[in-house]
């Protein structure tokens, strides 16, 4: 039987995922808090949530307020009002993400409804130095490894329980809470731009009551380290369908 999220060895957890699925760099710890965490370095310089969640992949340990958020994911996480005064008009005009201020409502009340509003701060960490009970794990990668870490969460239920959202913050981090579903981010372009992101990634946010029984499933599924008879007998003829005449 799996571990309950409260009790997953966060560290082996870290270590087994990112082995098995060749992960660049490690999965992303995120929770609300009510407080500042004495335990945590403070982020104090202005930047967005793309460029935080890059920051604690690549290492790095530490808390925001919202204050600290410089784009509109403050708002979408129900941290603080967002910076940009008149954001329907910016993703119209500025951003040219949507085609008229209706459209940008409309985004924008969907991210709304996600918006967990659970605390004044937000902390980050790599999954294996967390010394937080994270409510949500990122995962960056390719749809090859992303698409892997589906099939895990479906291998004891049958079951693809999903959610898309945009932009990450809302898709990654508020729906994943809100809905208890595994949230999708193929991230916009200002995102991409921002937090520098590689053109074949993309994000996924992973509940973490549901973290796991992915890592159960790791040994036992084709998705993670498990071999498929089939999927061996079949390979050889998707590399060469016709046969090999000439022996």
């Amino acid at each position: 039987m799996a571990e309950s999220g409260q009790e997953l060895e966060k560290a082996a957890a870290s270590a087994k995922l990112s082995s098995t699925l060749a992960l660049e760099g490690s999965p992303v710890a995120v929770a609300f808090m009510s407080e500042s965490p004495q335990d945590l370095r403070h982020w104090r310089r202005k930047a967005t949530l793309c460029i935080m969640v890059q920051s604690a992949r690549r290492g790095a340990a530490f808390y925001c307020s919202g204050s600290s958020i410089v784009c509109g994911g403050r708002a979408h996480l129900g941290m603080a009002p967002s910076p940009v005064r008149d954001l329907e008009d910016f993703l119209v005009r500025r951003e040219k993400l949507v085609a008229s201020k209706e459209a940008a409502k409309h985004l924008l009340d969907l991210a709304r409804e996600r918006a967990p509003n659970l605390g004044s701060y937000l902390a980050f960490s790599p999954l294996e130095k967390a010394a937080f009970t994270p409510e949500v794990v990122l995962f960056v990668g390719t749809p090859l490894q992303i698409g892997r870490i589906l099939f895990l969460d479906t291998f004891e239920t049958g079951e693809i329980d999903t959610v898309h959202g945009e932009p990450l913050c809302s898709g990654v981090i508020a729906a994943p809470i809100t809905t208890g579903k595994i949230g999708i981010s193929f991230l916009d372009a200002a995102c991409r731009a921002f937090g520098r992101y590689k053109p074949e990634e993309m994000v996924v946010g992973v509940p973490y009551d549901r973290l796991p029984r992915i890592v159960a499933s790791l040994e036992r599924s084709v998705a993670g380290s498990a071999k498929s008879n089939f999927v061996l007998r079949l390979l050889p003829k998707v590399i060469n369908p016709g046969g090999s005449a000439a022996g």
